[in-house]
């Protein structure tokens, strides 16, 4: 570890989009995002012809596990099917899923199975039990002969087709809405079916209403395994009618993070043989079809903001072709919050202490948008249980909603800018701190648009503690650690925690990988402070409050936020957060040990590590033009840093330059170094440098290579470019401290060339990240990408981000921008977007291109990070100093 005078270290904390005022370096937390499958995900199908249930039930749900049917149908569905035993058989005699794919669309060409008879042949397994909801109120005479029909239909084949499982009348069960409670057993799964036909008739009120009070029982059901949608056009008086009910459907899907929507607008069934089918036959009609192209303004408007969740199988290509024609047929949309940027994980942070304004943005910008409408999406429960366990396995969370689910509340705002202030109640009473979701909806050149959510998170303080404050508001999600949405898993997918994992979430905000634990996991990855300490006998520090300081309960856990008076000392006053009943709390210690009955607790601290290596990251390095000049003079650029470099067990930064004779360039920027660059980079400590850029190529492929062979003379790594035995991609490696490895890869945003490592060469890179995480102990990557001259994070930037953590890389470092840019943390992996200059003349008053800085990383002894600091470089004539 080099001496702390050395550098003027500063110790970097993420702390949530923390923006720089004044100082050289914008430490601003950045984070990005999304279709979820979750724990207690719920997959929601919708298709026109309600035999397409039949059709998605039987590929997608296992054949020989029972579960019941709730039926929300004007028509029964159930007639029976001539010899069905075939087609049960035929399901379950085939060799592979595809196979039988390909059998239920062979089938479906065929109408094999049709909208009135598609629930027996699932009978009696899957399908035990089947409970028909034909309306809301009956009595028992009519839900007598309901069921008298019902059956009738069911068994109609019987005497000329016996099943192997005979009669299933009694397996067949007709109910209205307000007895359904009653037919349903307790622990049996559960599949609902909803035909919107249902609804037809009434009034557009009377049918939001009906709608709202079935679904909202219907996503209570803690069984519940799978949700379809029959949209029924043929049933519907017009193609209105079928786009507002359908967009009832698809918002309430939405309104549920943890669904899986597959909405199959081109699926058909052939043969149509319904009743309705023979009537219109007779009048020389065919029955109408859902036409997905004709729908309003207002649902196109909400499925392009929501198109990430919403999942095409049936002809995607026809589908992505049908999004771009209503994209390009109006205006688009999005907020932002002003003057800020969005995190790797897509979130807007911004500090409780700061104004802040959402901003709706118009693409193009000339375009003026009219009748602005914001609207927040609030929890609509306090607590879920998203675990797998019963409510008999979980006694504390029996009575919880089974799943997440929004409320989307109408913001008294009607102007392109959204105060935060306007939104302030929404936020934690008392911190005004926490998570929020928001839309804008408005109508430019009269079409109607709306935006994609926008999650902002509030903090305040920062490190650990603000990765706390910004939680407030979620849920308490018991089993939150089985979440998952695409990379996303437990709190990251910004749903809500359990209280191990509202503390882990702060951990991994700080760059921390730690695996999301319950409360007796957590201790694994903490420091202890005291055991079994009584309020006022444990101290605590500056430093442990920074890092993170947790009380311990056994089977609960709080962060410590303040130490009050006296200072030092963990009393009854001092204040911690916890999350357990609903959104967190903010309550002091001694409440919460009486809510708690216990009078002593374990404190533990987030660890810190004392260093076994340190490594060095520098940013670009140029040592052409006047640099040149100097060197040739006698000038060592790296003179006033050689010592901290020399200090580190590892060094590596960006070269921006070709060190060599070979060839001229007809660039307008095309940088040579001196001979002796080589030397002065070894004697200056480094052991690796990045040759992925834009000036690889500067002079040509020979030239690049004996740049590469220059710096191997003097035991330097070129990384990022190919060689005779291997492609550009391949990392390096290098031992640290005690026999582990840490792996190098470098790669550019920019030049698609096979000479140097590209990130759009993502098999490669795939491959070459899978062969260093075999390998190494720590895989970090050098990254050439960005905007130059701007502090601003682009979003190919991260996307490119999330795809090398996603696929195993455990420390991003980038350069190119000339500035610096802010830092991040996503899945507890530190992201660095760039260091700007190393060394580099050309703008002698461009502040920005002036300031950069050097990060050190220390190690610990399983070479994992244990520690982060930014050290503040200032360029005169292009050369660094501290």
């Amino acid at each position: 570890m080099c001496d702390p005078e050395l550098g003027r270290k500063r110790r970097f904390h993420l702390t949530n989009n923390a923006r720089a005022r004044g100082l050289w370096i914008a430490a601003l937390l950045v984070a990005a995002g999304r279709a979820l499958l979750a724990a207690n995900g719920v997959p929601i199908y919708i298709e026109d012809n309600h035999a397409g249930t039949f059709y998605w039930l039987a590929q997608n749900i296992d054949l020989d596990q029972s579960c019941t049917l709730v039926l929300f149908d004007a028509h029964s569905d159930a007639s029976g099917i001539f010899d069905s035993d075939k087609i049960r058989s035929a399901l379950r005699n085939v060799a592979s899923k595809q196979d039988r794919q390909t059998l239920l669309d062979r089938w479906r060409t065929k109408g094999t199975v049709q909208c009135f008879n598609w629930i027996e042949p699932l009978m009696p397994a899957p399908i035990e039990k089947v409970i028909w909801v034909p309306a809301e109120r009956l009595s028992e005479s009519q839900i007598s002969e309901h069921r008298r029909k019902a059956t009738a239909l069911l068994d109609g084949h019987l005497e000329a087709a016996p099943r192997k499982s005979g009669s299933l009348r009694e397996a067949y069960i007709v109910s209205d809405f307000e007895h359904l409670e009653k037919e349903i057993e307790p622990n049996q799964r559960l599949i609902v079916t909803i035909d919107l036909d249902c609804f037809a008739g009434a009034t557009e009120a009377e049918r939001e209403q009906a709608f709202a009070r079935i679904w909202n029982f219907v996503i209570e059901r803690p069984n519940l395994r799978a949700i379809t949608f029959a949209i029924s056009r043929p049933y519907l008086k017009s193609e209105p009618d079928a786009d507002r009910l359908l967009k009832l459907a698809l918002t309430s899907a939405l309104s549920l993070p943890t669904a899986q929507i597959e909405f199959e607008p081109f699926l058909t069934v052939a043969n149509d043989h319904s009743n309705l089918a023979k009537k219109l036959m007779v009048k020389g009609e065919e029955p109408p079809v859902f036409d997905v192209a004709q729908l309003t303004q207002d649902l196109r408007a909400r499925i392009l903001s929501e198109r990430e969740r919403i999942n095409v199988q049936q002809d995607r290509t026809r589908w992505q072709q049908l999004l771009r024609s209503w994209n390009e047929d109006a205006p688009r949309l999005h907020v932002e919050v002003k003057n800020c940027q969005a995190s790797t994980d897509n979130v807007w942070r911004v500090p409780v202490n700061e104004p802040a304004e959402i901003k709706l943005i118009t693409e193009p910008w000339t375009a003026k948008p009219e009748k602005i409408e914001w609207f927040a999406m609030t929890p609509k429960h306090s607590r879920c249980n998203v675990s797998d366990l019963s409510t008999d396995q979980v006694g504390f969370v029996a009575n919880a909603a089974p799943r997440p689910a929004w409320n989307e509340l109408a913001i008294d705002c009607h102007d392109s800018v959204l105060p935060i202030a306007k939104i302030d109640t929404l936020f934690d009473p008392g911190l005004h701190c926490g998570s929020l979701r928001l839309r804008a909806r408005a109508i430019v050149d009269g079409k109607i648009c709306e935006t994609p959510v926008l999650e902002l998170r509030r903090f305040a303080g920062n490190g650990f503690r603000a990765a706390i404050s910004e939680q407030f508001g979620l849920p308490y999600l018991f089993g939150s650690g089985e979440l998952s949405k695409n990379s996303d898993t437990g709190p990251e997918t910004d749903l809500g925690a359990d209280c191990a994992n509202f503390v882990v979430y702060a951990m991994r905000r700080q760059g921390s990988a730690v695996p999301w634990s319950d409360p007796k996991q957590l201790r694994e990855h903490l420091d202890v402070i005291a055991r079994s300490a009584a309020p006022g006998t444990a101290t605590i520090t500056g430093e442990d409050l920074q890092r993170g300081t947790i009380v311990h309960l056994g089977t609960h856990v709080a962060a410590v936020m303040e130490d009050r008076q006296p200072v030092g000392i963990l009393d009854e006053n001092d204040l911690v957060a916890h999350q357990l009943s609903g959104a967190p709390q903010m309550v002091t210690l001694g409440q919460l040990l009486r809510e708690r009955g216990k009078s002593r607790f374990d404190l533990f601290r987030v660890p810190s590590t004392r260093a076994c290596a340190t490594l060095i990251f520098g940013g670009d390095i140029m040592l052409g033009r006047s640099c040149a000049m100097k060197i040739e003079n006698g000038k060592d650029p790296f003179d006033r840093i050689a010592a901290l470099l020399r200090g580190a067990c590892f060094a590596a930064a960006n070269l921006e330059c070709t060190i060599s004779n070979l060839r001229d360039s007809t660039r307008r920027y095309a940088f040579r170094a001196p001979a002796q660059s080589a030397q002065l980079l070894r004697h200056a400590g480094f052991h690796a440098l990045g040759l992925a850029n834009n000036h690889a190529l500067d002079f040509g492929v020979a030239a690049l290579h004996d740049c590469a062979a220059h710096l191997l003379r003097e035991g330097i790594e070129p990384v990022g470019i190919k060689t005779p035995t291997s492609n550009a991609c391949t990392p390096s490696f290098f031992g640290v401290c005690k026999g582990k490895k840490i792996a190098l890869l470098a790669i550019s945003a920019f030049d698609a060339t096979s000479e140097i490592a590209t990130a759009s060469n993502r098999a490669d890179l795939n491959a070459a990240i899978a062969d260093a995480r075999a390998n190494a102990s720590l895989v970090a990557c050098l990254v050439h990408w960005g905007t130059e001259n701007s502090e601003s994070i682009s979003d190919e930037q991260r996307e490119l981000a999330r795809w090398l953590i996603n696929h195993g890389v455990d420390l991003i470092v980038g350069s190119h921008p000339h500035c610096v840019q802010p830092l991040d943390s996503y899945h507890g992996r530190l992201i660095v977007y760039s260091l700007g200059n190393l060394v580099f003349d050309g703008a002698p008053t461009v502040a920005s291109w002036n300031r950069g800085a050097l990060l050190e990383v220390g190690l610990d002894e399983d070479a994992k990070i244990s520690s982060v600091f930014l050290i503040p470089i200032g360029l005169e004539d292009g050369f660094p100093q501290l």
